[in-house]
């Protein structure tokens, strides 16, 4: 298991142990043309079903988007936190 590192960077605060990657989208049809998107490593978790009290298994897929002014501000971005990834992850090694 990974050591939980909590970085903040650029105004966006992440844990290092749940990246998952780094996707740039430039998505004109929704009107978003400069969002970095970190996606987290699945988690799981137990709940309760409140029918028949028994636990069930469920995943959480879960993301963090960051919107920028510009493309070239959010590959800057992204590629920033790339590093710091990186860095983390030789660490880890």
């Amino acid at each position: 298991m990974d050591s939980p590192r909590v970085v903040t960077h650029g105004g966006v605060t992440l844990n290092l142990a749940t990246i998952k990657c780094f996707k740039l989208q430039t998505n004109s049809d929704l009107g978003k043309t400069s969002v970095m998107t970190v996606e987290h490593k699945s988690r799981f978790g137990y709940i309760q079903h409140p029918e028949t009290g028994k636990y069930e298994k469920q995943e959480y897929n879960e993301k963090t988007e960051v919107d920028y002014s510009t493309y070239s501000s959010a590959e800057a971005h992204r590629n920033e936190w790339e590093e710091i990834w990186q860095d983390y992850l030789d660490d880890q090694g």
